[in-house]
């Protein structure tokens, strides 16, 4: 008699929701054989092990069920430990994970009323320095008596030679200055050309990927089919190909990679849904 599946109760759940492995995969971005083999138990043909502990976690979302029996299921299936042991982690680290989340909400709320009580403050202290009264006006100039007469003659020769520079001062003053050039605007610059700036990237290509919080991704290299997957905080995966590799990330700014070794500059901003292609 076979041992009824962990998955199987999922089935159950999903189909009492009235939905079909098509909308759910049009839904989570996951393959609908991937899906079906979660239900099934049989992860033949299943990715990496990060890209699946990630379908199976993404799926008990959606259906509010707890991921642990069938990720234990999973990992006794590839040889890796006790059942019992296993279970017990998982489930442990997915209630950790929900514990996090809702610390991180509480971090936010708080941030904000900080910064509200912040603006608070700067405003009430910007009003009062506008209620000071002005400073008293300076005091008047004090007249200053006339120049004592002199002869006529005396006059008129130093009035003509203090004339002239002064002409000549008001001249230069005067003159129009050449016009400037305006500043020309710098051009953006693209930061993942910048890896093949030297040239065209020829493989082979190792590609390593860290998230540093929750990202969605889809790949493919060579010939093959897209896989795509959710990383969380603290994944990271490897992907080899020998001619091309296509990446597209659901929340760029989330995302490290590292070329053949060679550090890559940031993908995009956070929340921003960037396509890359190295490689023919």
């Amino acid at each position: 008699m076979t041992p009824e599946r962990a998955g199987s109760s999922w089935k159950e759940r999903r189909e009492s929701m009235g939905r079909t492995l098509e909308q759910v995969s049009a839904e989570l971005r996951i393959g609908p054989r991937y899906l079906a083999g979660i239900e099934e138990g049989t992860f033949g043909g299943f990715p990496e092990r990060v890209f699946t502990t990630g379908f199976i976690r993404t799926y008990a979302k959606y259906l509010s069920q707890d991921p642990g029996p069938v990720l234990a299921e999973y990992e006794r299936s590839i040889g890796i430990r006790d059942d019992s042991e296993m279970a017990a982690q998982l489930r442990f680290g997915w209630v950790e994970r929900e514990r996090e989340r809702g610390s991180r909400r509480a971090t936010y709320t708080v941030a904000a009323g900080a910064v509200l009580l912040v603006g608070v403050i700067l405003a009430w202290v910007t009003l009062r320095t506008e209620t000071r009264p002005l400073p008293s006006a300076p005091p008047a100039a004090v007249a200053i008596p006339p120049p004592p007469v002199v002869d006529n003659a005396a006059r008129t020769v130093d009035n003509a030679a203090a004339a002239a520079p002064s002409r000549a001062d008001n001249m230069a003053a005067t003159a129009p200055l050449p016009p400037q050039a305006a500043p020309t605007p710098a051009e953006p610059s693209s930061s993942v050309a910048a890896v093949g700036a030297a040239g065209p990237l020829v493989g082979p290509f190792q590609l390593f990927l860290e998230a540093s919080e929750q990202a969605w991704v889809m790949y493919s290299f060579d010939d093959g089919d897209p896989i795509d997957v959710t990383l969380y905080a603290g994944d990271k995966i490897s992907i080899h190909a020998t001619t091309r590799i296509a990446l597209k990330l659901g929340n760029a700014g989330g995302v490290a990679g590292t070329l053949n070794g060679r550090r890559l500059p940031p993908f995009g901003e956070r929340g921003q849904v960037r396509k890359i292609t190295f490689g023919q």
